[in-house]
């Protein structure tokens, strides 16, 4: 055919095709044509669900993630932690401080780098406070250091990172650390000062592009306390060395000024490492209890001065009231024996009240306790300040307990018998004391007051000035009387016989708090120059057996030190 011709050969050739097959030559056509148009828009709607999808994920799903990383990436605020203030001992020597410390972040790594470190690198551009360089990011962190250690624990305490229970404090910042026990919780808003705060300009990758604002942090206040750091530690290696001779475990001393109420040193043991309290978190000794405040114990015959005193202020005995020790008694099928008698089968014969005192005569105030009755002892008790808070100015005082007929009801289901007021004026039966209540008794009967125990006097520059509680209570001649009871416990033929040879006089009272089961516990408590109070000191080992011979030796070895290193004091 021509090649001029309008019909072209492919065009009969589709033709034939298109009959042979029963399909017209315009259906193929538009078949043809219709395969690229599906394609494109099918394509198109894919690509257009994608995007859609995406959208809503990155607007809706993670859209408040998204809206705070682009605010963020714009604008940052960033804390930088105050430096705790200073505790200081009684001398003014640094126990508490915080140190300042730098660490270089790259990644996942941080290493610990020097203040000098740290500066280069700032000035060479390679890692830096407010920059990411090639070398990473420089931050700067505060630390805790305590310089005695575990051996003023308790009265310090430690600090920690915030808590979900510590968010509710609006004054705390992110990067805060809170005080933890003794004195850093107690005195956490003077010691914790205020934050600094940096406000960063930062691009798209969240490096730091320039400072828009600056804070500087605030140094909290420096704390003064009457805690002599010297004494301190002695106590605490005195203390843990009897404990360990004893087979014991735990015991606890406080030492005071009885004149002031300060606490000249406070030892709990076993302590903790205030820099590193993980290693003691599972510790079955509660090595985080403070016994001196929190511990509560039966007292055994530490109490006397206190029943002794509610028997003559009573009017049921007087200086001259006689009672015969006879070794052992019953009451019904109960039986009431003395130590001496139990101990050795000896009897101490008729006793007067200072001597009842300096022999810790059982007989003795048990029939005291019979004659002057519940009520009296249990006001007495309470005007000393048992089953009460001292007020010291550390956390989680414990109350202690002063039974009566109505706790016992409800708490053991049974009435109140006369052998219970006779256990009670032993110090025995449901009686319970912290150390600190049996030494604010002790510092009453060196002084003739009851001041309220203290440790931090200073406060920055405004000074804590010392509280008296309540002035003398009872009559002089009572007072005169219990006193030189104690003052014969610790004189020869007294049972307080590590202080027989010792070089100043004492009046001490001698405790062996007997327990249900397992070894009682040892108690001894003192004050001295006998003349000239200016010291007291309690000391209980727990399951350490007699008081005389397992605390009376802790007493005897401090107080000897305390007066060697304070050879002024006239004995």
């Amino acid at each position: 055919m021509s090649k001029f011709s309008i019909f072209p050969e492919e065009v009969f050739s589709a033709k034939r095709n298109s009959a042979l097959s029963g399909r017209s030559y315009q259906d193929e056509r538009n078949n043809k044509s219709l395969n690229p148009q599906l394609f494109f828009f099918a394509s198109l709607f894919i690509i257009f669900s994608i995007f859609i999808l995406r959208l809503f994920w990155l607007t809706i799903v993670k859209g408040a993630e998204n809206r705070s990383l682009s605010e963020e990436n714009r604008i940052r605020l960033v804390e930088i932690e105050a430096p705790r203030g200073n505790i200081l001992d009684r001398h003014g020597k640094v126990i508490a401080q915080s140190e300042t410390y730098y660490e270089k972040k790259k990644g996942s790594e941080s290493v610990q780098i020097s203040k000098e470190t740290a500066k280069d690198l700032e000035e060479k551009g390679l890692a830096g406070e407010n920059f990411e360089g090639t070398e990473g990011k420089i931050e700067r962190k505060v630390k805790r250091v305590y310089e005695l250690g575990q051996e003023a624990a308790h009265v310090l305490g430690y600090v920690s990172m915030l808590q979900e229970s510590d968010t509710k404090n609006n004054s705390l910042g992110l990067s805060a650390n809170v005080g933890r026990l003794g004195i850093e919780a107690t005195y956490d808003d003077f010691l914790r000062g205020e934050n600094g705060k940096k406000l960063l300009e930062v691009d798209a990758r969240g490096q730091n592009v320039s400072i828009l604002g600056n804070e500087a942090e605030r140094e909290g206040k420096n704390l003064q306390l009457a805690i002599d750091a010297g004494l301190q530690r002695t106590v605490f290696a005195i203390l843990q060395k009897h404990i360990l001779a004893a087979g014991s475990k735990k015991g606890a001393v406080i030492v005071e000024n009885p004149n002031t109420g300060e606490i000249l040193a406070l030892v709990s043991f076993p302590s903790f490492d205030p820099e590193d309290i993980g290693k003691h978190v599972a510790d079955i000794e509660k090595p985080f209890l403070n016994r001196v405040t929190s511990g509560t114990y039966p007292p055994g015959s530490v109490f006397k001065p206190v029943s002794a005193l509610a028997g003559l202020e009573s009017g049921a005995i007087n200086k001259d009231t006689e009672i015969e020790d006879v070794g052992e008694f019953y009451i019904g099928e109960f039986r009431f024996p003395n130590w001496y008698f139990l101990n050795y089968g000896r009897r101490d014969g008729i006793l007067k009240i200072d001597r009842a005192i300096g022999r810790s005569n059982d007989i003795f105030f048990y029939r005291l306790g019979e004659k002057t009755g519940l009520d009296k002892i249990r006001e007495t008790a309470i005007k000393f300040g048992f089953g009460q808070k001292t007020g010291i100015d550390l956390p989680d005082e414990a109350l202690g307990l002063v039974p009566s007929p109505e706790w016992k009801q409800s708490s053991v289901g049974s009435d109140w018998f006369l052998g219970d007021t006779m256990h009670l004026a032993i110090g025995q039966g449901f009686m319970l004391v912290t150390p600190i209540q049996v030494n604010l008794m002790t510092s009453f009967m060196a002084s003739g007051k009851i001041m309220k125990p203290f440790i931090v006097t200073k406060i920055g520059d405004m000074d804590i000035n010392p509280k008296q509680i309540l002035p003398k209570f009872v009559q002089e001649g009572n007072f005169r009387l219990v006193r030189e009871g104690m003052r014969q416990a610790c004189a020869t033929e007294g049972t307080g016989w590590p202080f027989f040879e010792a070089k100043y006089r004492v009046g001490c009272k001698t405790g062996t708090a007997e327990r249900a089961l397992g070894n009682p516990h040892a108690w001894f408590t003192a004050f001295a120059p006998y003349d000239r109070p200016e010291i007291t000191i309690t000391v209980i080992i727990e399951e350490g057996g007699e008081g005389s011979s397992v605390a009376g030796p802790v007493a005897k070895e401090i107080l000897d030190w305390y007066f060697k290193v304070n050879s002024d004091v006239k004995k």
